[in-house]
């Protein structure tokens, strides 16, 4: 792997770092593939607990590295890779923030949105200058940032290329927390220390919602899930300690 993405792990966190920071931590193809593999290679950790996702020095990215753009049909390339990364955040079982300082720019707005959640700095902003490229963005990303934002706040970011203030996106619903500047990844860790130990639960939940947010009807698959949940021992445990807690018996 090229060492553009740097992974730290403690007590079952797996902070991400985005790691080019002379060029604010740009999605080059190196830097795709890097955290392509580190992703995948956290799809069966079972220590998982949580994942947050930030940038080296301040930024979190400016989007793709013109450096890799030829302004040809081999562009596929890096818009097939940054989808790539997103099923794979989406697919952990485990929640995902993205710690926003600084620009968040282009496929970066998709990467962080694929995470479950955003806390972004005072200074940070969102911003997806696609048309000025001369690009129709990706349709997939499109879709699912349409899902998730709307149309009114996608029509600002991608037909008008309109750049968003932390204030701004936390209104759209973008953003779920603003911080002062230098403390995103804080409130990040701070947010994950509260998440449940109850891995069955808490990913089934995140598979909901995704669900949801991408339009399944039917959801009787969920159903099932929830019966053999609520069988499990690990809900036992969970019912059991949270009694203790209280002093019922």
């Amino acid at each position: 792997m090229s060492g553009f993405v740097l992974i730290e792990i403690e007590d079952g966190v797996c902070t991400i770092i985005l790691n080019k920071p002379g060029k604010k931590n740009a999605l080059s193809l190196e830097l795709l593939a890097d955290l392509e593999q580190n992703l995948e290679k956290l799809q069966n950790d079972e220590d998982l607990r949580a994942v947050i996702l930030q940038g080296a020095d301040g930024s979190f990215s400016v989007g793709v590295d013109l450096a890799d753009v030829t302004g040809t049909p081999a562009d596929q390339e890096i818009d097939d890779q940054i989808e790539r990364v997103n099923k794979l955040m989406q697919s952990l079982p485990v929640p995902c923030l993205a710690a926003i300082e600084g620009p968040c720019v282009g496929g970066a707005v998709t990467v962080a949105l694929a995470c479950d959640a955003l806390v972004a700095s005072e200074n940070s902003y969102f911003e997806i200058p696609a048309t000025r490229l001369g690009l129709l963005y990706n349709p997939g990303s499109v879709a699912r940032l349409h899902a998730r934002l709307g149309s009114a706040t996608l029509t600002r970011l991608l037909l008008f290329g309109e750049r968003l203030n932390a204030q701004t996106a936390l209104q759209s619903g973008m953003v779920n927390w603003i911080v002062p500047d230098g403390s995103a990844y804080e409130k990040a860790l701070e947010i994950t220390s509260k998440v449940a130990n109850s891995t069955k639960a808490v990913a089934a939940t995140k598979s909901l919602i995704l669900a949801l947010e991408h339009g399944r009807q039917n959801l009787s698959d969920f159903n099932e899930i929830r019966n053999e949940i609520l069988s499990s021992a690990e809900r036992k445990g969970a019912v059991e300690k949270a009694k203790k807690r209280l002093g019922i018996k």
